[in-house]
């Protein structure tokens, strides 16, 4: 049976100008630097920007992740990739974390969201799980890293 769609989307305003966040995320494996929530990012194939590559993520409590690289831009700062596998409740898990110069403060708009198929009886949590304690956590563990925290 399929489950319901969801749309998971969370935005924060990062303490660094572009340059230097998208320096720090552009690479597919560079995660493990700023996200408090990944122990561990290998990749499987290809380099850390090219279209296609898997990674694979550990987090704090063993758990693993196989993500692909959908889409990356240099010039428009995002990257998209969806989820091999994962121990979520998910299904067509794809996600795309975005950076947009905020001009006036020359700090970053960072924008991370996704959409997938779950249970409608898992709607809550994965927006809990996703969205605050995957997206809302990374992106702060990314802000206190370009801070030197």
């Amino acid at each position: 049976m399929k489950g319901t769609l969801m749309h998971v989307f969370r935005s924060m305003i990062i303490d660094a100008d572009i340059d230097r966040v998208w320096s720090a995320v552009r690479a597919f494996d560079g995660v493990v630097a700023w996200n408090p929530g990944v122990d561990r990012a290998e990749l499987e194939n290809g380099a850390p920007t090219a279209i296609g590559t898997v990674r694979n993520l550990s987090i704090p409590d063993g758990t693993t992740f196989r993500e692909t690289l959908l889409a990356h831009s240099d010039a428009d700062h995002f990257y998209t990739y969806d989820i091999l596998e994962c121990p979520l409740p998910v299904t067509d898990y794809v996600s795309t974390h975005r950076f947009i110069p905020i001009t006036h403060s020359g700090q970053t708009l960072g924008i991370w969201e996704s959409r997938f198929d779950c249970a409608p009886q898992d709607r809550a949590e994965m927006e809990r799980i996703v969205g605050d304690a995957i997206y809302i956590g990374g992106m702060t563990g990314l802000n206190a890293y370009l801070k030197g925290e």
